[in-house]
């Protein structure tokens, strides 16, 4: 790849980026639409807790990374992203509602 144009690096690149970008961009929106249908109150929490999150996790990961290496993180990151898939598959399909 060392040899390939300017334009054909940033085809590669997009084509091999592309689809874990999508597919890691597609939990929050796909969660917002559920918790609007359920407990539309909770969308402003939900907004909270991806923001703090998503600061906390990326001073988290150069923290792991530099003291377990990156499989580390990666780890950290399947286990997180399965968690939150399945407390989303829960409340969708448990019926959650807003707190009184």
């Amino acid at each position: 790849m060392a040899g390939a144009t300017l334009g054909a690096r940033v085809a590669i690149t997009i084509i091999l980026v592309a689809p874990l970008a999508t597919a890691m961009g597609m939990p929050f929106p796909i969660g917002l639409r559920a918790v609007d249908r359920t407990a539309s109150g909770l969308i402003p929490w939900a907004w909270a807790v991806n923001g703090c999150a998503s600061v906390v996790s990326a001073v988290l990961a150069v923290v792991l990374a530099m003291h377990f290496g990156f499989s580390a993180v990666i780890l950290c990151a399947v286990i997180l992203y399965g968690l939150a898939a399945l407390a989303g598959w829960r409340g969708i399909h448990h019926g959650a509602t807003a707190p009184p």
